[in-house]
């Protein structure tokens, strides 16, 4: 078991334990909060109308805060298995703003279409579900009950399972809303991916070669 616990954190990469971390620390804090009745950290970080009278964190701050105990363990388990994978193609800095972007997406769809306090990370990684087909999309892997794919046909799978419970168990706003952050997440890639190949060539010096050619 202690073994096993090994493996497990050594293949985190830095900024998902930091993610991992904050998603715990926010979670056991409004536990404790509610049983306690000393603070309802839902009220400072829900998603809500309150955005349109300047407090805008709240597009971001409702990811922190997981929606229940199911809800915590489902996307942090998906976190570690996803954003570890995408670290590994992103910088730690990189994997935070896509967060954030796809987060913020979700939380201005929940705003226009209903305006009621949200919490929960789903659209979060739903949003990093949907990186991940962008950028390994055509690797081929083999997957536990569905044998040889590739990770765009898997991703594919798990989106249309992740709509229908979300469509089933809370609503078509929260299942539109999540999908939302994957929408938005997509929408940066594709727009990155378009300004970098749209930047004109750099010539770089190099002192070495100058030594040579001199």
């Amino acid at each position: 078991m202690r073994s096993l616990w090994q493996r497990f954190v050594t293949a985190l990469t830095p900024g998902v334990q930091v993610m991992l971390i904050v998603l715990t620390g926010v979670y056991v804090a409004s536990v404790i909060g509610r049983m306690t009745q000393t603070i309802d950290l839902a009220g400072w970080l829900a998603v809500n109308a309150a955005v349109w009278h300047g407090q805008v964190w709240r597009l971001v701050t409702y990811a922190l805060l997981p929606a229940g105990i199911m809800d915590f363990l489902m996307n942090a388990f998906a976190l570690v298995l996803i954003g570890s994978m995408l670290e590994r193609h992103w910088s730690r800095g990189e994997l935070w703003q896509y967060s954030a972007i796809a987060a913020a997406g979700a939380g201005l769809t929940q705003v226009l279409l209903s305006g009621a306090p949200m919490t929960g990370a789903a659209p979060m990684v739903f949003g990093l579900l949907i990186a991940w087909a962008f950028i390994c999309g055509h690797e081929v892997l083999t997957f536990p009950l569905f044998g040889q794919m590739t990770v765009r046909q898997m991703v594919l799978i798990m989106a249309a399972v992740s709509f229908i419970v979300m469509f089933l168990t809370a609503g078509w706003v929260r299942a539109a809303v999540m999908v939302s952050g994957g929408v938005t997440g997509w929408l940066y890639l594709w727009l990155r991916c378009k300004w970098l190949l749209a930047r004109p060539g750099c010539k770089v010096e190099s002192g070495r070669i100058n030594r040579l050619e001199f």
